[in-house]
């Protein structure tokens, strides 16, 4: 239990941090951008490969993945349904809503809680490489035809998937640690030093983000972050028990890792994903900023019930 509040303070920290620093206007008006990019385009695609490189590919495919990979897959689903089709909203909107119940925050709040609640950080990796391998590129796909338009060719969204720096990044650690090869620590090193701003970063843009203040969210949108909200906090880690628990047979730890995972909030890196798109910026922030909070008790409750 103090290992998750503990992850949850860490976090306060360096958010209220940016939002100090927003408020004062220390960094100029154009800062939360600029950070964005640097956390976009450089410290998170060395922050995936340093950590990928490093680890065993047969803990990162092995069938937790299933249960974790399936409850998020399941909820991103029907978010973008409901929100595309049911609710009339645009595709971005419904591609951002599928992202926020299903791209939790496991590289800033799920390493610690890994770390003191499960007792081994690796139990992120495999969440991580899902996200970035398969939930990042499907959604960049989607939203980079939307904003192309007409493509002449069906694998025109491809390309721009193929060129992005996070999956780039990705897929280099994986060829690394699959082969064996070693990097050099003068390589190495500086591309983890680069890799540890990725977290800090985010959050930092996050806090940044509030510097003009923050209100209930508008009554056009509430009906939309209630509904992500219950989605991520409740469906997807019911989800993750069952497919993990019954239906994989996945016990004691190895099972509270698959919960925990699942339970929590949506991550600050669609929020970035979201301003690099200038897409469902606002219905981002305050998706993170409620599904962080809530996610206390969710995740509490998880550890409680079977820790």
């Amino acid at each position: 239990m103090l290992g998750v509040l503990e992850g949850f303070g860490v976090i306060a920290v360096v958010v209220l941090t940016g939002l100090v620093m927003g408020r004062t206007g220390l960094l100029g008006e154009h800062a939360q951008r600029v950070i964005a990019g640097i956390v976009f385009y450089l410290a998170t695609p060395t922050l995936l490969f340093t950590m990928i490189a490093t680890t065993d590919l047969s803990f990162i495919f092995s069938t937790q993945l299933i249960a974790t990979g399936g409850s998020a897959v399941v909820c991103a689903i029907l978010l973008f349904v409901l929100t595309r089709w049911a609710r009339k909203r645009s595709t971005g909107e419904a591609m951002f809503s599928a992202w926020s119940v299903s791209y939790v925050n496991i590289g800033n709040l799920g390493i610690p809680i890994a770390l003191y609640v499960l007792g081994d950080i690796a139990y992120v990796a495999p969440v991580l490489l899902f996200q970035l391998l398969l939930l990042a590129p499907i959604g960049m796909a989607v939203l980079d035809t939307v904003r192309m338009g007409k493509v002449d060719h069906w694998w025109s969204p491809i390309f721009p998937v193929l060129r992005n720096p996070i999956v780039l990044g990705a897929v280099a650690g994986i060829i690394v640690s699959g082969t064996g090869v070693t990097v050099p620590p003068v390589l190495f090193d500086p591309l983890s030093m680069i890799g540890d701003m990725s977290v800090p970063g985010a959050l930092l843009a996050f806090g940044l983000s509030f510097s003009n203040g923050w209100s209930l969210p508008a009554k056009g949108t509430r009906r939309q972050l209630t509904l992500i909200t219950t989605v991520k906090l409740i469906l997807q880690p019911v989800l993750a028990w069952v497919i993990g628990g019954p239906l994989l047979g996945w016990s004691g730890t190895d099972l509270l890792a698959i919960v925990v995972t699942s339970a929590l909030p949506t991550a600050q890196n669609v929020y970035i994903y979201a301003m690099r798109y200038r897409q469902s910026e606002t219905l981002v922030r305050d998706s993170v900023f409620i599904t962080t909070i809530l996610s206390i008790p969710a995740i509490l409750l998880c550890a409680a019930l079977l820790g």
